[in-house]
This record gives C-alpha cells, structure tokens and sequence, in this order.
C-alpha cells in the first residue's frame, strides 16, 4: 500500500538490484568465501526474483525476500559444490599416477599423515606421547587434555607443540631417507 492506501505496485529489478545488490553479494560471500561464487548467487538471485517478482505481497518487504532467495539460492550452491566435490579414495587407490583432484589429493595426503602420526607416537617422550595421544587418537581440546592429565593448559600447548615438531622430524627424515 502506497501512502493514500493504494496498493503499490512491485519495485523494478533494476531498483532492486541498485538498492541490495550488495547486501545480496555479502551475505553470499559471508556463506560462500569464494567470491566468484557470489558472484553468480547474485546474478541468480536476482534471476530467481525476476521470474518470482508476482510473489512479493508487500513491497515493504523486499530486502527480507531477497535476502531469503539469496540464503537458500547460496546454500543451493553449496550442496551443487560438495557433491561434485565429492569423491569416494576407495575409488581411486589402484591408481598409480598422481590424482588430478586437489580434494582427493588433500584427503589421501591426510589420510597418510595420519597414520604416520599414529605409527611414531610411541617414539616420543612420554608426556608429549600422552598429550598427542589424547589429542589426535581421542580428538580432545588442550582444555579437555589438561584436565585428564592434570596440567595446566599452556603445559598441554607447550607439549603438543614439542611433539608435532618432533613428528615432523621423524617423518622427514624417513622420507629423505
């Protein structure tokens, strides 16, 4: 309704787009951390709105309809990317040659480091042993550890810091060796 109690008719996309292409751009951002991404949320956002544009009941609340169609278009996106992301290393274990998937590169690397943490736990001093124990084989925060072990946390920071420079060693000196 317009100020003499007129029903007003819907803004333009193009006012729209002047008045919350930003708003719309940051809350995809802020969701996305890709701003290429965004980007396209943006635009089909705005796609989305145009086609939908007969919908908007109260002009009033444009900025919240658009914010909505930009939340849900964004979390659209989100799922389209981990899908195609997604990619099972069983698949790909007879493969000799290097993977060309940076996600399942990263994967199959943390996958490796992992183990090897877990194979040279054991040649660490003892305290260090007992703090990355709990922190990698039981996932426990250094709060969480202190408080088994009855230490101070910076002792458990202090510890598990000696103890993965200590694995770095380990295992950099076995792979140049």
């Amino acid at each position: 309704m317009d100020t003499l109690g007129l029903p007003s008719s819907p803004p333009s996309l193009e006012e729209m787009y002047e008045q919350f292409h930003k708003l719309i751009y940051h809350i995809a951002y802020n969701m996305t951390n890709d701003p290429y991404l965004s980007q396209d949320i943006v635009q089909e956002t705005f796609l989305k709105a145009f086609i939908k544009i007969d919908t908007l009941q109260d002009t009033n609340k444009s900025k919240s309809w658009l914010t909505s169609i930009a939340r849900c278009t964004a979390i659209d996106y989100i799922r389209k990317e981990s899908k195609r992301n997604e990619v099972f290393v069983e698949d790909h274990e007879e493969i000799n040659q290097p993977l060309e998937s940076d996600p399942l590169e990263t994967e199959i690397e943390a996958r490796f480091l992992k183990n090897s943490i877990h194979e040279n736990i054991s040649k660490l001093p003892q305290s260090q042993q007992d703090v990355m124990a709990l922190k990698v084989k039981e996932d426990l925060s250094d709060r969480e550890i202190a408080l088994r072990l009855g230490l101070p946390p910076s002792t458990v920071k202090t510890r598990f810091h000696r103890a993965r420079k200590h694995l770095y060693s380990i295992v950099y000196t076995k792979e140049t060796a």
